[in-house]
């Protein structure tokens, strides 16, 4: 990582680490890049900043004599499903994922709508700390396209190409985070024959993810209890991810949407492909269940863009991270909440099991997750008392369980995942964790 791209991108809070200089800068570089004229492709989450972000990333552009298509409120996924279907040289989103409000990104795709390789993030690290990097002003300009309708109106025929059996009616509870699917959702409900009812889609620039959206599961669970639906979906900030809730009220995370699909999904596909690439992050319950059902897997870090270069790698199909991230290589170049969502309708079409059913024999082994705010995430990360206590740990826990501690790629966090046959040694496993980091940094460091 750099100073200023993380693992998704550009991240950081609006209008102070992330500025309109900051992305004006960003839309000039790839304006220019290789000093020939290219088209962009621009997009944007219900943030009260992406469209100032995404104002300043068009005049970066078009100031570099490139052209512009800009297209609105739309998911991150279109834009890479835009970028396999016509020819842009690059791609942005301007969203912040799941983070609050207050916090913005740009992401940047390539011509093939896969996340920017490392060496051109480089290059934009060092034009953006050189004030004498860029050209001067192109002539002519470039020119800034409206595409919004008719790009939203191809990215949702693709997805209702992708459903089977709409005949059958089903009943679903949509919580939309106040984020990009609020309006692509319900209009792909309507084209699938789904009565749908819509939670958190009324965005007004500050609400996106507050207590809502796949982070915050907790209302939907609720409402699920509640009413007679067939299934509860519920999207992030920027509709990448996706995870659902039962009617019994049982979260439905990627995990076990991976589960769900090595069972239906996975045995359609070629016998060379039906293999799953996992994350570390992965539950046990999950590794354990495909080893006990003698299906495949290869295991990555963290991070939707390592699923999805394993999968490249390996001519696989299907992958994902337990928060929601699954990738349909066959279809997209990244994960998609409202393609999942198509492809957990069709399972539950084609069964017409309940998910409750599905997932009846999935067990879960219990695990907490701490995030522990750390400015200095990296030396604390490499001192040897925190390696050391990580190795005691696993050594008691041997088979039975796991700990992964490690860095977010995007905040100043350290991340604290165990795995047990309790909550409460999970728990305590996570106290010895928290004290050796808290000694740590009473030590000022010092190894």
């Amino acid at each position: 990582m750099g100073t200023y791209f993380g693992t998704d991108g550009i991240r950081g809070r609006a209008d102070k680490e992330l500025t309109e200089a900051l992305a004006y800068k960003v839309g000039r570089f790839l304006g220019q890049y290789l000093g020939k004229k290219h088209q962009v492709l621009v997009g944007m989450d219900t943030r009260e900043s992406s469209p100032r972000l995404v104002n300043a990333l068009i005049k970066g552009v078009t100031d570099s004599g490139s052209d512009i298509v800009h297209v609105g409120v739309i998911t991150t996924p279109a834009i890479s499903y835009f970028l396999q279907h016509h020819a842009f040289t690059f791609g942005i989103m301007v969203s912040a994922s799941h983070n609050p409000y207050y916090d913005n990104g740009i992401k940047v795709f390539n011509q093939v709508g896969e996340k920017l390789e490392s060496s051109i993030e480089d290059l934009i690290e060092v034009a953006l700390d050189n004030p004498h990097y860029f050209t001067a002003l192109a002539s002519p300009l470039g020119k800034s396209i409206d595409g919004e309708k008719l790009y939203y109106d191809e990215y949702i025929s693709f997805l209702v190409s992708k459903a089977r059996d709409i005949d059958q009616p089903l009943n679903i509870l949509f919580d939309c985070a106040h984020g990009s699917t609020y309006t692509l959702s319900k209009d792909i409900a309507e084209a699938l024959n789904v009565q749908g009812t819509f939670l958190f889609n009324t965005p007004n620039g500050v609400n996106i993810n507050d207590q809502c959206g796949a982070t915050h599961m907790e209302t939907l669970q609720q409402e699920m209890m509640k009413g007679a639906y067939d299934v509860g979906v519920s999207f992030d900030g920027d509709g990448d991810r996706m995870l659902a809730v039962t009617s019994s009220g049982r979260i439905v995370d990627g995990d076990a949407l991976m589960y769900l699909h090595s069972h239906y999904t996975l045995p359609t596909f070629p016998v060379s492909a039906q293999k799953i690439v996992l994350t570390q992050m992965s539950n046990l319950g999950l590794k354990k269940a495909f080893k006990t059902q003698g299906i495949p897997y290869i295991e990555t870090q963290v991070g939707d863009k390592y699923v999805q270069a394993a999968l490249k790698k390996e001519s696989l199909i299907l992958g994902g991270e337990q928060s929601g991230h699954l990738i349909f290589l066959n279809e997209l170049n990244t994960g998609d909440g409202l393609l999942s969502m198509i492809k957990l309708i069709n399972v539950l079409r084609k069964t017409k099991f309940s998910l409750d059913k599905i997932l009846q024999d999935f067990i879960q082994f219990p695990q907490v997750l701490k995030n522990l705010h750390i400015e200095q995430k990296k030396q604390v990360m490499e001192h040897p008392l925190l390696k050391d206590m990580i190795n005691k740990i696993e050594l008691s826990l041997a088979d039975e369980g796991r700990i992964l501690v490690r860095a977010s790629g995007t905040e100043p966090l350290i991340r604290v995942m165990v795995e047990a046959k309790t909550v409460d040694l999970c728990d305590k496993k996570i106290a010895m964790i928290v004290e050796v980091i808290e000694n740590i940094q009473k030590q000022g460091m010092g190894a």
